[in-house]
């Protein structure tokens, strides 16, 4: 079975693999993952005799390929790799990381409508341009509103 192996077909079937490995390592846009399966099958396909042949080879590389990983990760290869894909830290307040502005200093303030809120838009209030939605009514340019809701980040105001 392995004596039809030309240098050609080993070549292939080395340089695929190493591509699948990188692909493993250091993912990305899959161009070396695709090449990688590309040059497995292709070199599968130029030794194979017969459907069954190949289906058996393609089968003894999956499995010697899951085998190789296994014992790497059990060896402590693979841990250092999974631990950099997870976030161990946590943002917290108090360290300085806020979701949101704290909008709650406008609550009951006025301000002017600077676009047109037709649910959504801009208002000056005390000189800032601020986002706001509008109560579920259309409200035009230059006419005074007054906030009278702060959820999270989304202000609502109404007409005065």
């Amino acid at each position: 079975m392995f004596r039809d192996w030309g240098l050609l077909t080993a070549f292939l079937y080395v340089m695929g693999m190493v591509l699948l490995m990188v692909e493993a390592l250091a993912p990305g846009f899959g161009v070396a993952g695709i090449s990688g399966i590309i040059l497995v099958l292709a070199s599968i396909v130029m030794i194979s005799s017969s459907f069954f042949q190949a289906m058996l080879l393609l089968i003894g590389t999956i499995a010697i390929t899951v085998l190789l990983v296994v014992a790497l990760y059990r060896m402590g290869y693979g841990k250092r790799f999974v631990k950099s894909m997870i976030l161990n830290t946590e943002q917290k307040n108090e360290e300085g990381y806020v979701s949101t502005k704290g909008y709650d200093k406008y609550l009951g303030m006025r301000g002017i409508v600077a676009t047109p809120l037709r649910s959504a838009g801009t208002v000056l209030i005390d000189g800032n341009r601020i986002d706001a939605v509008s109560e579920a009514e259309f409200i035009d340019k230059g006419v005074e509103v007054e906030v009278i809701k702060i959820e999270g980040s989304r202000i609502v105001v109404k007409k005065v």
